[in-house]
């Protein structure tokens, strides 16, 4: 089922809807002009075949800029960005898809909007459109393979037994990778790796020196085939330490090989397989390297997993916004404000990886109060709260929110006010947040997960 994200701008001139029973948006036309956008107008494609929508908006002087093409299947829209001014009329978009983004198309002032969700790409839109565009929403759909999903191979590390235990999982690919040298060999390592739309920045394994990193990346359709490299025992060090990595591509390309060659050689490589993620252990350098593998042309990532949208509570106001689904809520920022809650931000874990939310709302003066959860052995299991209509406002804001996990309470944030609400499902935990904001937080809503054991 798709996941409908409301218009964000004006609602001038008449509803329009191209629904939400398409595989993917595969061209999309817009034209610009003095006012801001004029008209746009996207194609689709359904079961193979192509269905042109009618155009929002209308045909003014103002030339059309060049189509923006999609190459479904292997390319989807992951994004719009745009502006839109007071008087609720889009000022500017911006398209961005798995491989490339659009040009500015119109005016980058006025009030910001985005259209994403994480892990799902756009298969259809709506809004609001007269003589010009004055509003764009979206309906979202789960990134989907032909390929069943395999789960990936993880080799053993090589190298010392020393050092803290390092592991980035696996990835649907590895993006780019550095590697800072030390004086007697690898002093640091680094990657970033693809999950679908999404680029995931790991965290740096070991200590980098005055040397730096070298690094490469790696092409949309490239991955590393091998890594071979060697270890050995120095001075003044009580295991082995990588001494030199070399990596291989599909694309018969080389990079490295980065430090120094030492006694005991390795090689990480499998006919039929890609490395996806990277694991070993580090101290000052790097004391063990290991890899996972992935079957090439398959997504080594688990199925979707039965999330649920829980519908925000609060007033219709603000900007509308979704962090998306991640494997749990690591730590929690809410900012308060002279009449309710200004402002949250989280953090989240995605595959033992930490990925921190943008924040949604403004920050005051008042700064933000904040609590970190024991993760992965702390959840919270819901979010109760209040709304209220304040002098100044448009709509209600959230004034009050309190999270509850499965260890203790936090909160409440903000002044008790005005309408109860609780967010929460037996035998579920919450797994991210959206909701819609401006100056203030308007409205909250929560993803909720299953609890397995």
């Amino acid at each position: 089922m798709a996941q409908k994200v409301e218009a964000q701008g004006g609602n001038g001139g008449n509803q329009w809807d191209d629904g939400s029973e398409h595989d993917a948006v595969t061209k999309i036309q817009v034209a610009a002009g003095g006012s801001g956008i004029q008209y746009v107008q996207f194609d689709y494609v359904k079961n193979g075949q192509t269905v042109e929508a009618p155009l929002r908006g209308v045909k003014g002087r103002s030339i059309a800029a060049d189509p923006f093409v999609i190459d479904h299947p292997e390319e989807h829209l992951v994004s719009v960005e745009g502006w839109y001014d007071p008087a609720g009329f889009i000022q500017g978009l911006k398209f961005k898809s798995n491989k490339k983004t659009s040009e500015l198309i119109g005016y980058d002032d006025g009030t910001p909007l985005t259209l994403q969700v994480r892990d799902k790409k756009i298969i259809g839109f709506h809004g609001f459109a007269g003589d010009n565009l004055h509003s764009l929403g979206a309906y979202f759909a789960p990134l989907l393979t032909s390929t069943p999903s395999v789960p990936p191979k993880k080799l053993e590390a090589k190298g010392g037994d020393t050092g803290a235990v390092w592991d980035d999982s696996a990835h649907d690919n590895v993006k780019k990778v550095y590697v800072g040298q030390g004086q007697d060999g690898v002093g640091a390592v680094k990657f970033e790796y693809t999950n679908g739309s999404q680029v995931v920045i790991g965290v740096e394994h070991g200590k980098p020196t005055m040397l730096g990193y070298e690094e490469f990346e790696l092409e949309s359709d490239e991955y590393i085939t091998s890594v071979e490299g060697t270890y050995d025992k120095i001075f003044g060090t009580d295991s082995a330490i990588v001494t030199m990595l070399t990596f291989k591509t599909n694309k018969n390309k080389t990079a490295g090989p980065f430090g120094l060659e030492g006694s005991t050689p390795f090689v990480f490589k499998e006919e039929g397989y890609k490395i996806s993620g990277f694991h070993g252990r580090a101290g000052e350098v790097v004391h063990a390297i290991g890899v996972y593998l992935a079957p090439v042309g398959t997504i080594p990532l688990t199925p979707a997993e039965p999330t649920k949208k829980l519908e925000a509570a609060g007033g219709d106001g603000g900007t509308s916004w979704d962090d998306g689904v991640y494997d749990g809520v690591r730590k929690v920022s809410v900012g308060q404000a002279q009449d309710g809650v200004g402002v949250v931000k989280f953090v989240y874990d995605k595959g033992a990886q930490v990925v921190v939310g943008n924040e949604h709302g403004k920050t005051t003066m008042l700064g933000f109060e904040e609590f970190e959860l024991d993760y992965p052995s702390e959840y919270i299991t819901a979010v109760d709260g209040t709304y209220d209509k304040i002098f100044g406002s448009d709509s209600a804001v959230i004034t009050m929110l309190r999270f509850q996990t499965n260890k203790q309470t936090y909160g409440p944030f903000g002044m008790e006010a005005g309408t109860p609400f609780v967010l929460k499902e037996e035998g579920h935990k919450i797994v991210g947040f959206h909701g819609s904001a401006s100056d203030l937080l308007h409205k909250f809503g929560v993803h909720v997960l299953p609890i397995t054991n």
